[in-house]
């Protein structure tokens, strides 16, 4: 009988494994991967400017759907789930998620999320999608 139980919670087990915890960019502390931070750039609005070379998750919130897409391109996935609309980019290592919100009648960046089946560190994972986005700019379209 015991068995029978096992095998029936085998695949949520598998499911919780490789689900990866969300991790918050607070933490985030190594270098990021190389890209060209000419092409990655975006003005925040406020001076600040977003890159390759400073890639902080933290530093996307405050920012506008369309300086999301300059900085990391067309996400791979949307969600609508009022009041919020999740934006998800996933790289070799890592998912982003980004959950956006109005914000005085224009859209914001409320929240980041990087998760991971394996340690990574945010910033790398970050690195690597602005790093990707500004290698497919860069591309000529076919």
């Amino acid at each position: 009988m015991r068995f029978v139980h096992l095998v029936a919670l085998a695949p949520l087990a598998l499911l919780v494994a490789c689900g990866g915890a969300p991790r918050q960019g607070a933490n985030a502390h190594a270098t990021t991967s190389g890209g060209s931070d000419a092409a990655a750039s975006e003005d925040k609005g406020d001076g600040q400017v977003l890159n390759a070379g400073e890639a902080d998750p933290d530093r996307l919130k405050g920012l506008s759907p369309t300086q999301v897409r300059a900085v990391l391109g067309k996400p791979m996935f949307t969600r609508r789930d009022a009041p919020a609309e999740i934006w998800q980019y996933r790289g070799r290592v890592c998912t982003l998620d980004l959950f956006l919100y109005d914000d005085g009648g224009r859209q914001t960046v409320a929240h980041v999320a990087v998760r991971s089946q394996q340690p990574v560190d945010d910033r790398q994972c970050m690195g690597e999608l602005v790093s990707r986005a500004a290698r497919e700019e860069a591309m000529p379209a076919s």
